[in-house]
């Protein structure tokens, strides 16, 4: 994953604020997948097209974490999330 990969969600992908954490729907599967707060935020600004960095820098301003844990929480979650098919990044 490159600094500058930008995040996209696919169009057979929706979310929704259930309960205090966020649903994500895969239409295509009928795959259903939660994130708390932390993977909600990093799920709301993949999905207004933030490159890894700018994400990045936006949850490390926003949360009491170290560069360190936030960087491998979010290459975790992104693997994650791309296995199922909820986000996709350009490369480029």
């Amino acid at each position: 994953m490159k600094l500058t990969s930008k995040f996209e969600i696919p169009v057979h992908v929706v979310s929704r604020q259930v309960d205090g954490e966020l649903v994500i729907l895969d239409l295509e599967s009928g795959l259903y997948f939660g994130l708390n707060e932390v993977g909600a935020r990093f799920f709301a600004l993949a999905s207004e097209g933030a490159s890894v960095d700018a994400v990045y820098d936006a949850m490390l301003q926003e949360y009491d974490v170290d560069a360190e844990t936030l960087e491998c929480d979010i290459r975790s979650l992104v693997s994650e999330l791309e296995q199922r098919k909820l986000i996709t990044y350009n490369q480029n």
